[in-house]
Parts: C-alpha cells; structure tokens; sequence
C-alpha cells in the first residue's frame, strides 16, 4: 500500500470566548520549518497587542521536525497541548497558532490546557483535510498520433495529468500511485503495442 499523510489544506481560523478570554486559533499548512516560523511571525504581527500568541507546528511528513511555545502561559498548559491535538488527530505539515486576549478571570491550569485544546480541535474540525499520497511521476512521450489514447486510458485508470510540454511530440507527466505504478507502465505500452514506453522520473506526494 503506498505511504500517505493527512495535512490542512491553506489558512483557517476559529475563534472561541470562554470565561470572557478570547481565543482565535489560526492554522495554516507548511512545507517546512522556516514556512512554520514564517507563519508565526505573521499572526504574531496581525495581533501584536494578544496576551499571548502560543502556538505549536509539526512541519515534515515524517512528524519529527515539530516546535511549540507557550509564550507566557504556564509550562505546558498552552503550547505541549496544542502539539498533542495535532498528533493525534494525525496532521502533519501543518502551524497552528492560538491568540488569546485576556479576560480578567484566571482559568487555571486545567483550564489553560482545555481552552487551548479545544481551540485546535475546533480549528481542525473547520478546515479542509487533504490526504497526501505517494506518488510515482511517470513522463511519456509520444507522437501526436497516440497521445489521445494515451490520455484517456491514463485517466480511466485513475492517474492524475501534471505538466504537459507540446513540441514535435508530446512530452506529459503523470502521477499515481507508487504501489500502482507499474500498471501504468504496462498500461502505456499495451495501448501502443510497445511503441510507447513510459518511464518513472520521479516520487512526490499528490492530493489524489
């Protein structure tokens, strides 16, 4: 079975008020750990008068490349939470930020780890999940006169078209599945009676 991980799909924010205290929680998907500091440095900007802008990434698909920050609240009540929802719901790739504007009552502890929790679950609950897949990048080229077979039979067998440059022939990328790409092969040179040979040139992941 090909590997796959599950991330967020653009920016979303939820906010909620408990016990008078503001919490607006924005989440935004990452391609690395500098996209992750960027992204903090920029909500941090957009509310720069916040009690506390805590937040909390998981910045590579492997879940290894992971930073939180509590940013004056309590050790551990904001930002080690905040990283937990994310592991366990399974994102990864992905910056959430949670910025809360004091409302003169004190929460406590357990209050903190709730209030920050339930803003990320809230969050992700909001926004798009996007399955990313390994893929294989399979390129064909061919002559004008099989590139319409072709096609077709690529797309009913589920791959997804990339980029496609249209010069003396037709040189066209696509991407399926890594445990399928072999059939995508054979499928290539069946259709042209072995005129056509496609060839693997690559591995990505792909919302398929």
């Amino acid at each position: 079975m090909s590997k796959f991980y599950l991330t967020v799909d653009g920016v979303t924010e939820n906010t909620v008020e408990i016990k008078r205290s503001k919490f607006i929680a924005t989440l935004s998907h990452v391609e690395s750990g500098e996209d992750a500091e960027a992204f903090v440095r920029a909500v941090r900007k957009r509310y720069p008068d916040a009690t506390h802008n805590c937040y909390a990434y998981i910045a590579d698909e492997l879940g290894n490349e992971t930073r939180f920050s509590d940013d004056g609240e309590p050790g551990g009540t904001a930002g080690q939470p905040m990283l937990e929802v994310l592991r366990k719901k399974g994102i990864v790739k992905a910056a959430v930020v949670v910025t809360r504007y004091f409302g003169g009552i004190k929460l406590g502890a357990g209050g903190l780890v709730a209030a920050y929790t339930d803003s990320v679950s809230e969050v992700l609950d909001a926004a798009g999940i996007r399955r990313m897949t390994e893929c294989a990048e399979v390129t064909v080229e061919c002559d004008y006169s099989d590139h319409s077979a072709i096609e077709s039979a690529l797309t009913r067998a589920g791959a997804l078209r990339g980029e496609a440059v249209y010069g003396e022939n037709v040189r066209a990328v696509w991407y399926a599945e890594t445990d399928k790409s072999g059939e995508l092969l054979e499928l290539v040179s069946a259709k042209t009676l072995g005129k056509v040979r496609a060839e693997i040139t690559g591995r990505c992941y792909k919302a398929l």
